[in-house]
Protein backbone atom coordinates (compact mmCIF):
# COMPACT_ATOMS: atom_id res chain seq x y z
CA UNK A 1 0.00 0.00 0.00
CA UNK A 2 1.44 3.53 -1.12
CA UNK A 3 1.13 5.78 1.63
CA UNK A 4 2.32 9.62 1.17
CA UNK A 5 3.04 12.24 4.25
CA UNK A 6 3.15 15.50 3.31
CA UNK A 7 3.95 19.08 5.36
CA UNK A 8 0.51 20.91 4.38
CA UNK A 9 1.99 23.96 6.35
CA UNK A 10 -0.72 24.94 8.27
CA UNK A 11 -2.28 23.67 11.92
CA UNK A 12 -4.75 21.23 11.58
CA UNK A 13 -8.33 22.19 10.85
CA UNK A 14 -11.18 20.34 13.27
CA UNK A 15 -12.22 17.05 11.05
CA UNK A 16 -14.30 14.01 12.20
CA UNK A 17 -12.75 11.04 14.15
CA UNK A 18 -10.09 13.42 16.49
CA UNK A 19 -7.60 12.13 18.72
CA UNK A 20 -5.59 13.82 21.24
CA UNK A 21 -3.03 13.03 23.70
CA UNK A 22 -0.80 14.52 26.09
CA UNK A 23 2.26 12.95 27.37
CA UNK A 24 1.47 9.56 25.74
CA UNK A 25 3.62 6.72 27.50
CA UNK A 26 3.54 3.18 27.64
CA UNK A 27 6.15 -0.06 26.93
CA UNK A 28 8.46 0.18 23.93
CA UNK A 29 8.46 -2.60 20.98
CA UNK A 30 12.22 -3.26 20.88
CA UNK A 31 12.47 -4.51 17.72
CA UNK A 32 10.01 -1.89 16.20
CA UNK A 33 12.47 0.67 17.91
CA UNK A 34 15.52 0.11 16.15
CA UNK A 35 13.76 -0.11 13.08
CA UNK A 36 12.59 3.26 12.68
CA UNK A 37 15.77 4.71 14.37
CA UNK A 38 17.95 2.85 11.95
CA UNK A 39 15.70 4.48 8.75
CA UNK A 40 15.23 6.97 12.45
CA UNK A 41 12.14 4.48 20.03
CA UNK A 42 7.89 3.58 22.01
CA UNK A 43 4.44 4.96 23.83
CA UNK A 44 0.89 4.43 24.73
CA UNK A 45 -2.10 3.07 22.68
CA UNK A 46 -4.78 5.31 22.24
CA UNK A 47 -8.47 3.99 21.97
CA UNK A 48 -8.89 3.75 17.86
CA UNK A 49 -12.68 4.14 18.37
CA UNK A 50 -13.02 7.68 19.85
CA UNK A 51 -16.57 8.47 21.49
CA UNK A 52 -17.00 11.33 18.71
CA UNK A 53 -16.27 8.92 15.91
CA UNK A 54 -19.20 9.27 13.47
CA UNK A 55 -18.50 5.97 10.97
CA UNK A 56 -15.19 4.38 10.58
CA UNK A 57 -12.60 4.24 13.10
CA UNK A 58 -8.86 6.27 12.99
CA UNK A 59 -5.55 4.66 13.18
CA UNK A 60 -3.69 4.87 16.84
CA UNK A 61 -1.35 7.45 16.69
CA UNK A 62 0.52 7.74 19.63
CA UNK A 63 4.45 9.15 21.15
CA UNK A 64 7.35 6.77 21.14
CA UNK A 65 8.71 6.41 24.74
CA UNK A 66 12.42 6.48 23.38
CA UNK A 67 11.93 9.08 21.02
CA UNK A 68 9.98 11.81 23.37
CA UNK A 69 12.90 14.08 24.30
CA UNK A 70 15.77 15.80 22.33
CA UNK A 71 18.72 16.95 24.06
CA UNK A 72 21.82 19.29 23.04
CA UNK A 73 24.92 18.45 24.78
CA UNK A 74 26.05 21.07 27.54
CA UNK A 75 29.16 22.71 29.21
CA UNK A 76 29.32 20.57 32.04
CA UNK A 77 32.08 17.32 31.65
CA UNK A 78 28.60 14.82 32.91
CA UNK A 79 27.32 14.84 29.15
CA UNK A 80 24.30 15.60 27.95
CA UNK A 81 22.04 14.03 30.11
CA UNK A 82 23.92 15.85 33.08
CA UNK A 83 23.74 19.23 31.90
CA UNK A 84 21.78 19.52 28.84
CA UNK A 85 22.27 23.08 26.83
CA UNK A 86 18.76 22.44 25.67
CA UNK A 87 15.86 20.05 26.49
CA UNK A 88 13.04 19.54 23.67
CA UNK A 89 9.88 17.56 24.64
CA UNK A 90 6.90 16.23 22.93
CA UNK A 91 4.30 17.39 24.98
CA UNK A 92 0.90 16.29 23.04
CA UNK A 93 -0.56 16.14 19.49
CA UNK A 94 -3.38 16.71 17.96
CA UNK A 95 -4.57 14.33 15.16
CA UNK A 96 -7.89 14.39 13.32
CA UNK A 97 -9.33 11.99 10.24
CA UNK A 98 -11.54 12.24 7.31
CA UNK A 99 -12.73 9.75 4.79
CA UNK A 100 -13.67 10.58 1.65
CA UNK A 101 -16.49 8.44 2.02
CA UNK A 102 -17.76 8.09 6.22
CA UNK A 103 -19.60 4.69 5.19
CA UNK A 104 -17.11 3.04 2.39
CA UNK A 105 -14.19 1.29 4.37
CA UNK A 106 -12.55 0.52 1.18
CA UNK A 107 -12.74 4.45 0.28
CA UNK A 108 -9.79 6.79 0.91
CA UNK A 109 -8.85 8.65 4.51
CA UNK A 110 -6.52 11.97 5.15
CA UNK A 111 -4.79 11.59 8.60
CA UNK A 112 -4.38 15.74 9.68
CA UNK A 113 -1.61 15.42 12.46
CA UNK A 114 -0.13 18.42 14.27
CA UNK A 115 2.49 18.32 17.22
CA UNK A 116 3.17 20.16 20.17
CA UNK A 117 7.08 20.72 21.42
CA UNK A 118 8.08 22.66 24.65
CA UNK A 119 11.53 23.27 24.96
CA UNK A 120 13.99 24.50 27.95
CA UNK A 121 17.47 26.25 27.74
CA UNK A 122 19.90 25.51 29.97
CA UNK A 123 23.69 26.86 30.73
CA UNK A 124 25.67 26.83 26.99
CA UNK A 125 22.73 26.95 25.13
CA UNK A 126 23.22 28.92 21.76
CA UNK A 127 21.47 32.22 21.23
CA UNK A 128 20.31 31.33 17.57
CA UNK A 129 16.95 28.97 16.81
CA UNK A 130 17.79 25.26 17.67
CA UNK A 131 16.62 22.84 14.71
CA UNK A 132 14.57 19.91 16.02
CA UNK A 133 14.30 16.80 13.91
CA UNK A 134 11.14 14.88 14.47
CA UNK A 135 9.36 11.79 12.12
CA UNK A 136 6.40 10.27 11.77
CA UNK A 137 5.87 6.86 10.46
CA UNK A 138 2.81 4.64 9.61
CA UNK A 139 3.61 1.31 11.14
CA UNK A 140 1.38 -1.18 9.01
CA UNK A 141 -0.26 -4.59 10.27
CA UNK A 142 2.39 -6.57 10.09
CA UNK A 143 5.11 -4.26 12.27
CA UNK A 144 6.94 -3.06 9.49
CA UNK A 145 7.51 1.25 8.58
CA UNK A 146 5.17 1.42 5.47
CA UNK A 147 5.66 4.92 5.23
CA UNK A 148 8.46 7.70 7.24
CA UNK A 149 9.20 11.06 6.74
CA UNK A 150 11.76 12.83 8.78
CA UNK A 151 10.62 17.00 9.43
CA UNK A 152 12.64 20.15 11.12
CA UNK A 153 11.42 22.56 13.44
CA UNK A 154 13.19 25.34 15.12
CA UNK A 155 12.82 25.87 18.74
CA UNK A 156 12.92 29.64 19.14
CA UNK A 157 12.79 31.52 22.32
CA UNK A 158 10.98 35.00 22.67
CA UNK A 159 14.31 36.76 23.84
CA UNK A 160 18.13 36.23 25.37
CA UNK A 161 16.88 35.86 28.93
CA UNK A 162 13.79 33.33 27.97
CA UNK A 163 14.14 29.73 29.36
CA UNK A 164 10.99 27.87 27.87
CA UNK A 165 9.64 28.11 24.76
CA UNK A 166 6.59 26.36 23.50
CA UNK A 167 7.19 24.86 19.76
CA UNK A 168 4.27 24.35 17.51
CA UNK A 169 4.68 22.18 14.33
CA UNK A 170 3.31 22.81 11.47
CA UNK A 171 0.22 19.95 9.95
CA UNK A 172 1.50 16.67 8.65
CA UNK A 173 -1.26 15.15 6.13
CA UNK A 174 -1.11 10.99 6.16
CA UNK A 175 -3.05 9.61 2.91
CA UNK A 176 -3.99 6.77 2.52
CA UNK A 177 -5.20 5.84 -0.04
CA UNK A 178 -8.42 4.12 -1.82
CA UNK A 179 -8.96 0.61 -2.51
CA UNK A 180 -6.07 -0.64 0.09
CA UNK A 181 -6.02 -4.73 0.85
CA UNK A 182 -6.03 -3.33 4.50
CA UNK A 183 -8.50 -0.53 6.15
CA UNK A 184 -6.40 2.52 7.58
CA UNK A 185 -7.85 1.99 11.34
CA UNK A 186 -5.52 -1.11 10.90
CA UNK A 187 -2.42 1.08 11.08
CA UNK A 188 -0.52 2.49 13.42
CA UNK A 189 1.29 6.20 13.51
CA UNK A 190 4.12 6.86 15.97
CA UNK A 191 5.48 10.03 16.09
CA UNK A 192 9.18 11.21 17.89
CA UNK A 193 12.23 12.76 17.70
CA UNK A 194 14.64 11.75 14.66
CA UNK A 195 17.95 10.25 16.97
CA UNK A 196 21.17 8.91 16.73
CA UNK A 197 22.15 5.64 17.59
CA UNK A 198 24.29 7.81 20.78
CA UNK A 199 21.20 9.49 21.82
CA UNK A 200 18.84 7.00 21.40
CA UNK A 201 21.16 5.17 23.78
CA UNK A 202 21.11 7.68 26.04
CA UNK A 203 17.73 8.12 26.33
CA UNK A 204 17.57 4.49 26.67
CA UNK A 205 19.58 4.63 30.07
CA UNK A 206 18.03 7.91 31.09
CA UNK A 207 14.86 5.62 31.32
CA UNK A 208 16.22 2.93 33.37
Amino acid sequence: MALRLQANGSPTALRRNPQRALGARGAPACALAAALFALAGCGSALDPFPEESLALPCPNVRVIADGDTFLVPGLAPGGAEDAPALAARIVGFDSLCEYDDDEDPRGGMTLSLTVAMGAERGEGAPDAPVPLPWFVAAIGPDRTVANKRVFTTEAAFDSPDARIARVATGGVDLRFPAGAARPPWEYEVLVGFQLDRRQLEDRRRARR
